[in-house]
């Protein structure tokens, strides 16, 4: 895992943290919700259908700069069209300051389109 910079092209567009790509799409959000060094709330909210998970057993994607850092964290998965990379885009609330970075690959959730029904 590794830690880049975030990167955007000259119209505003997101590129991949991984190739450059324009081509990204971000659907699941991670929140590691807590006080100061107090237990995580692990929650998981999918932007395409809605779904809220609270409590999970997923821990929101964290960078290598900090880790957990020692409050809330907040990461935003993508995937890229071009590559199919994996990345998150990482707010990290640390002493006082936040972090932000993109981070790649990840072994998360990137998908917010529910699965097909099996018939």
């Amino acid at each position: 895992m590794t830690s880049k910079f975030i990167r955007t092209n000259e119209d505003g567009w997101l590129l991949c943290p991984a190739c450059g790509s324009e081509w990204t799409h971000s659907e699941i959000v991670y929140v590691a919700a807590r006080r100061e060094d107090d237990s995580f709330n692990e929650i998981a909210v999918n932007a395409v259908t809605g779904q809220v998970k609270t409590h999970g057993d997923d821990a929101a994607p964290a960078g290598p700069a900090v880790g957990e850092g020692r409050r809330q964290r907040i990461a935003v998965t993508g995937v890229c069209e071009t590559g199919d990379h994996k990345f998150a885009i990482v707010f990290t609330q640390h002493k006082g300051v936040t972090l932000v970075e993109a981070v790649t690959p990840i072994p998360h959730e990137t998908n917010g389109d529910p699965e097909p029904a099996l018939d």
